[in-house]
């Protein structure tokens, strides 16, 4: 072999070498076991709340295993009315070692946090800021369940919509239910948690049944506080999350304070179960005349009564072996087994005692087709849950 030849081959070797090393030496991206993204829109009057709750979860951080690392919250925030910009932060220890909400990017207000092309930029930006085997969305605003505001997310024409509240240069904007559903991407978050008013309407559950495995959230309104972060975030953001543990410590933090307040945590995969057993009896019963007697959980214009007592007042007086009685059975099991935890108070939103019946609450509101105006009872009419039960 000539002396060139052997140069060329020894020449070659280095360079693959060199190569392999450098390809070794890349960083790699570690991915966590859980990531929880805590979605708040607080630019409106809970500007303050959001503070209040930042410091919870920082007075949480000492008690999160393996926060920064193994599991990891990230905060998208548009703090305020007058902020100019929104901002995507982690909770995790500053150079001096205190536990921080230390920034990774910031976003322009032009597009409102309402919009679903905002919040799928946010969540493509979480995989790519802190890749995980699992992800959590804990939503953080207003809410009115899927109650429609009808607004187009333009600036600056005048409008308004059901989740959020994002106040920005003299405009309001929400996001109706089937738009947040457009928003979110399907499994990627293992559950979704609604710390706001009213997204625990069985409409609003069906409408999200194919985006994740959980969902929690309150039938009623939700006090401005909203959530006990520094009780309920350690077992949100665990890699095994404890959701009825969250949903209890949620629900007792209240209660024990002579507080109304009311919680539901579900399974998703047992939505289409439910679906059926209440097209069942929808479809073999008798409507009812009105909503007289029926449990409300609204102070909305629009009244959102309680689904379970709802739905079996489409039948009465049926014998315990009647045709009826195995409807109602199999609609109770499908309901029961789908349904992780449900806290209802006795006091409601009024500070009325007893307002509430927890035997009577199902976890679920519903609403009674026909009792609001023309233009909410059509949309209604649009979601999967009314087409899908509807005779």
């Amino acid at each position: 072999m000539n002396r060139f030849l052997t140069l060329l081959i020894a020449i070659s070797f280095v360079a693959v070498l060199s190569s392999c090393r450098d390809r070794k030496e890349e960083p790699q991206q570690v991915s966590a076991s859980r990531t929880v993204l805590i979605y708040a829109v607080a630019s409106n009057n809970l500007a303050s709340d959001l503070v209040s709750d930042k410091n919870e979860m920082l007075k949480a951080a000492p008690n999160i295993y393996g926060l920064g690392s193994d599991v990891r919250v990230l905060l998208y925030s548009v703090p305020s009315q007058s902020s100019e910009i929104a901002k995507l932060e982690e909770l995790k220890k500053d150079p001096a070692g205190e536990w921080d909400f230390m920034e990774l990017k910031t976003y322009d207000r032009n597009t409102f946090s309402t919009d679903p092309v905002r919040m799928r930029e946010v969540f493509s930006d979480l995989r790519e800021e802190a890749p995980a085997e699992k992800y959590g969305l804990i939503f953080w605003s207003h809410g009115t369940g899927w109650i429609p505001n009808f607004s187009d997310h333009q600036l600056p024409e005048g409008m308004q919509k059901s989740y959020g509240m994002d106040k920005y240069q003299g405009v309001t904007d929400y996001c109706d239910i089937d738009q947040l559903a457009s928003a979110i991407p399907d499994r990627m978050f293992d559950y979704i948690w609604f710390d706001l008013c009213y997204m625990m309407g069985v409409e609003v559950a069906y409408q999200l049944r194919d985006k994740c495995d959980y969902i929690a959230g309150y039938p009623t309104e939700d006090w401005s506080m909203g959530m006990n972060y520094d009780t309920t975030l350690p077992l949100l953001v665990a890699p095994t999350p404890d959701l009825a543990g969250a949903g209890k410590a949620f629900y007792d933090y209240y209660n024990d304070k002579n507080m109304a307040v009311t919680v539901t945590v579900i399974k998703t995969a047992g939505l289409e179960r439910l679906a059926q057993a209440a097209a069942d009896i929808y479809a073999s019963g008798n409507r009812p005349f009105s909503p007289f007697g029926l449990q409300n959980y609204s102070r909305l214009k629009t009244a959102l009564y309680d689904f379970g007592q709802f739905t079996k007042k489409y039948i009465k007086n049926y014998s315990s072996d009647s045709r009826e009685a195995a409807l109602v059975e199999e609609f109770d099991a499908a309901l029961q087994d789908m349904t992780i935890y449900a806290g209802c108070s006795t006091r409601n939103f009024n500070g009325v005692s007893n307002a509430f019946d927890p035997e009577i609450y199902s976890g679920f509101s519903c609403y009674f087709p026909g009792t609001a105006s023309i233009s909410v009872d059509s949309y209604y009419g649009t979601l999967d849950w009314a087409q899908r039960v509807n005779p």
